[in-house]
């Protein structure tokens, strides 16, 4: 009987090990796609109008809507990926193990979300800057959209696992 009492301590052990280690990888990934989005949301593809213009210092391309949905995508996986830090910062402050199991898959679809909003940020973004070369904008796109469905076979090859 003892065995089985230490087995299942150990099988405990060893997933709250690996569930600090993801946490951990989950919280660098987290930031970096927060930093990201945060620059690109500051530095805004096309620049800024100068002094000189009739709105300075607004976006270049603010009239675009391939740039209006970049600043919907890169301020949307800022936000997701900034809750994500968050969750990940308060989730080791939580008593019950199952509670941080939980917050910690929720931050890890908010990583999801933020990743595929990132893309789709880099793509309009792109798109904006070189609509004036249909064929490399629309090459552009194509490259960066192929990460959704990437991204949802390795989703979905992960969990055929569980």
């Amino acid at each position: 009987m003892k065995d089985k009492v230490d087995m299942a301590s150990s099988d405990t052990e060893e997933y709250q090990k690996r569930l600090e280690n993801a946490a951990t990888a989950h919280l660098v990934a987290a930031t970096l796609i927060t930093t990201v989005t945060f620059a690109a949301g500051i530095t805004m593809p096309g620049g800024f109008v100068g002094n000189d213009g009739t709105h300075p210092g607004s976006a270049i391309l603010r009239s675009s809507a391939a740039f209006v949905a970049f600043v919907i995508f890169d301020t949307t996986s800022l936000v997701f990926s900034s809750s994500a830090v968050l969750i990940h910062l308060l989730v080791p402050l939580l008593p019950r193990p199952e509670s941080r199991a939980n917050f910690s898959m929720v931050a890890w679809l908010f990583i999801l979300v933020a990743m595929v909003t990132m893309v789709g940020a880099f793509v309009t973004g792109s798109y904006a800057v070189l609509a004036h070369s249909a064929g490399l904008a629309i090459a552009s796109c194509v490259i960066g959209l192929s990460f959704i469905p990437i991204l949802f076979l390795i989703v979905f090859k992960f969990y055929s696992y569980f």
